[in-house]
């Protein structure tokens, strides 16, 4: 099937907005990724209409190389065609599901590229605020990286924008937007009608508390606060109630701490986790925690580290 001098390869899936498929351009031999949306759509919902207009908007904005990047979009009478690059080792959570829990040389890996991005966007103050592991994917540009998944000669890249604001000067964002597991604690009690967080707002901080999650899930294979019960999980979350390994680094915890705070105010901004030591060191020479401590010991109690060595 032919669009224009676009050739529709295979279909990947159906996005937000709507089919996706591999594609391939006249002229060159390499491989894209195609969104196909029908305009009835737009017209009979506002909201794909508004997050598609925002998500083109903010995406044309931006340029860096751990993001997801439009090449052209196309325009028919009853459709529109979004062009972007086509990543071909999946999502990070794919990938963690079948190699958990990753080691620290890998998680440093990875986490050095999405700081790297979340920087950039807090640097244009932009907020992401859907950060998760199935939003960033895996590139490999050589075919025997991608067999082997050879994680450590790939390049990831942060995706879905629906939800990805800019913050004015001084502003505060107050709606309430994300996926549960990676909310921001007090945006999720607001979600849940909690009386005294029903006027919270948020800045750039909500992603941090998500990266912090989402650094947790690489290292230990699950979601620190995961339960089915979602009253349950907030108890589990304003209790602070969880565990790390008692193999982790002590630099791990340490960049893990400045992440996984209830208070806004206490989590650290992207140009200090872009210098952390946990980034910035190399991994064999990370401190191990004692192999004898044991997993009360090093239990998290109110986000507030108290470990014993």
């Amino acid at each position: 099937m032919m669009v224009d001098d676009l050739t529709l390869i295979k279909k990947i899936g159906d996005g937000a907005f709507g089919e996706v498929y591999i594609t391939s351009k006249e002229g060159d031999n390499l491989k894209y990724a195609l969104r196909i949306i029908k305009k009835t759509k737009l017209r009979k919902d506002k909201y794909i209409n508004t997050y598609l207009n925002n998500v083109i908007s903010i995406l044309l904005d931006i340029y860096h190389p751990n993001i997801l990047k439009i090449i052209e979009i196309k325009e028919t009478k009853d459709k529109i065609f979004l062009v972007t690059e086509y990543y071909n080792g999946g999502t990070l959570e794919d990938y963690l599901e079948k190699n958990k829990p990753l080691s620290e040389e890998i998680v440093q890996f990875l986490m050095r590229q999405i700081i790297d991005a979340v920087k950039y966007l807090h640097d244009k103050k932009i907020v992401h605020r859907n950060l998760s592991l199935s939003h960033i994917m895996i590139n490999y540009e050589e075919e025997d990286d991608r067999k082997n998944n050879n994680i450590l000669n790939s390049k990831i890249k942060i995706i879905d924008f629906r939800f990805a604001i800019y913050l004015q000067k001084g502003k505060l964002a107050k709606t309430i937007i994300g996926i549960p597991l990676y909310m921001d604690p007090i945006i999720l009690f607001k979600s849940l009608n909690i009386t005294e967080y029903k006027d919270y707002k948020y800045n750039e901080k909500a992603d941090i508390w998500s990266l912090g999650i989402l650094f947790y899930q690489l290292l230990v294979g699950k979601n620190p606060f995961e339960n089915n019960d979602m009253n349950k999980m907030v108890e589990k979350i304003k209790n602070g109630d969880y565990y790390v390994s008692k193999i982790l680094s002590k630099e791990a915890i340490s960049f893990l701490n400045c992440m996984l705070q209830l208070d806004p105010k206490k989590r650290k901004s992207t140009d200090i986790l872009y210098n952390h030591i946990f980034l910035r060191t190399n991994s064999n020479q990370f401190t191990k925690l004692n192999e004898n401590t044991k997993l009360s010991e090093i239990k998290l109690y109110n986000l507030k580290i108290t470990i014993k060595f």
